[in-house]
């Protein structure tokens, strides 16, 4: 059945791979924060590079972002703080639902994008 060199299955095998990666990757700077914190420092050392660990204010956003918004703009900064979504206006350009002169402004070219299912 398969007609693909076995490249389907190498890349399902990295794309798996890639996941345990990212998840041991957290659980390293997990345990990193931990041992940092009790020996109370900044900076742990290994055999050849040091690893800084420093602690930073995050800012947590309303997951119903409509007040937020609605304050920002009468605030009158939300111009200040907002920024053209891409990811959007792309597809309403391909799809022609937008100004011609914003259209000629741009190319457009052929891209891949591969995904993985499992075989039913």
């Amino acid at each position: 059945m398969s007609n693909d060199n076995d490249l389907v299955d190498e890349y399902e095998k990295l794309q798996k791979l890639k996941t345990e990666i990212e998840q041991k990757e957290q659980e390293l700077k997990d345990k990193l924060i931990a041992l940092a914190k009790e020996k109370s420092t900044e900076v742990l050392f290994g055999n050849h590079k040091k690893c800084f660990i420093r602690q930073y204010d995050k800012v947590i956003f309303p997951e119903d972002k409509t007040i937020f918004l609605d304050l920002v703009k009468k605030k009158g900064i939300y111009d200040k703080f907002s920024s053209l979504n891409y990811l959007k206006l792309g597809p309403a350009i391909i799809k022609g639902e937008v100004d011609k002169e914003i259209i000629d402004l741009t190319k457009q070219e052929k891209a891949f994008r591969l995904s993985l299912r499992d075989i039913e």
